[in-house]
């Protein structure tokens, strides 16, 4: 949008066109969107909320357009590189978690089906009882480090 409005197209044709040519499929900014909406706009998107504030506040303040717009898409770029980088530090994270979440499983798994022992000791109470709170741990286990990445991705 910012090179169409320093080509000399107006704010107008400009978002029209951005909305045209990007095929968007936000919450509020399609191609439907009229600029005249855009003011009255709220988005649960944090991003698409940049994007209809830098919008509005052109459309209301008028000035340099452009360098506004400008500001807006550096905004976006960074907030994407910060979301990049928290998503490559925590590959080690989510990689940990799966690998501790199908160990046991695949370890008990390959004990029911190769040793005799194991099954009758799986098929008592006790082994039973084991078995599930075992199964309940690790599953709160992985739902809880699921949880802690992806907080930390944000």
């Amino acid at each position: 949008m910012a090179a169409d409005v320093r080509g000399g197209a107006s704010l107008t044709v400009a978002f029209n066109q951005a909305t045209a040519r990007h095929a968007l499929h936000g919450h509020i900014i399609t191609p439907s969107l009229r600029l005249t909406d855009v003011p009255d706009a709220t988005s649960p998107d944090p991003d698409e909320t940049v994007v209809l504030q830098v919008v509005s506040a052109s459309l209301a303040l008028g000035g340099p357009v452009a360098a506004t717009l400008d500001t807006g898409a550096a905004l976006l770029r960074e907030r994407s590189t910060a979301r990049a980088e928290a998503h490559a530090h925590s590959a080690q994270a989510r990689l940990s978690a799966r690998v501790l979440t199908a160990v046991p499983l695949t370890f008990a798994s390959w004990s029911v089906l190769a040793s005799p022992s194991f099954r009758t000791a799986l098929t008592s109470t006790p082994g039973l009882v084991s078995a599930l709170v075992g199964g309940t741990l690790n599953l709160a286990g992985w739902w809880w480090m699921k949880r802690v990445v992806a907080k930390a991705a944000l």
